[in-house]
């Protein structure tokens, strides 16, 4: 079999001053790229903050509107409105100093106007399975997040 060569008439230039002028145009192209992709990032970040800081400040005017600015005794007052019914004493072992404590705190929070109807002791919490760690899965996390 007789090899079978192509000539063409175009020939790759290896010039010197062609091989550092596209460098130099590559470089500058890929300088180019990253200043326009460092604006873009930029401005975005712009945008989130102005709108975090937009939601910050309504919270804030939020949590001050609703917000009681009259000094409350934690004592009563003179024109504090009598109890409609007498406390009972608490259910399931809750002591008489924390129904206190608990009803001094929700009065200094609400106002005059509030009404306690129970206390009860909070119940035992279970985790979500799903949503506790493996121990191996947390191995691996500590593991694979190691620094060097």
């Amino acid at each position: 079999m007789d090899l079978i060569t192509l000539k063409t008439a175009i020939e790759a230039d290896s010039s010197p001053g062609f091989t550092s002028t596209l460098v130099i145009a590559g470089f500058f192209g890929v300088l180019l790229l990253l200043v326009i992709l460092i604006i873009v990032f930029s401005i975005f970040s712009k945008i989130v903050s102005k709108s975090q800081t937009k939601k910050g400040k309504k919270k804030e005017e939020k949590a001050i509107m609703t917000q009681d600015l009259k000094v409350v005794s934690p004592f009563g007052s003179e024109n504090a409105a009598p109890a409609s019914a007498p406390v009972q004493a608490a259910p399931q072992g809750v002591s008489e100093e924390i129904v206190a404590a608990i009803s001094a705190a929700v009065y200094m929070m609400e106002g005059e106007g509030a009404v306690i109807r129970s206390i009860a002791p909070a119940k035992a919490v279970r985790q979500n399975p799903i949503k506790t760690r493996n121990p191996w899965a947390m191995a691996a996390i500590v593991q694979n997040t190691k620094p060097f």
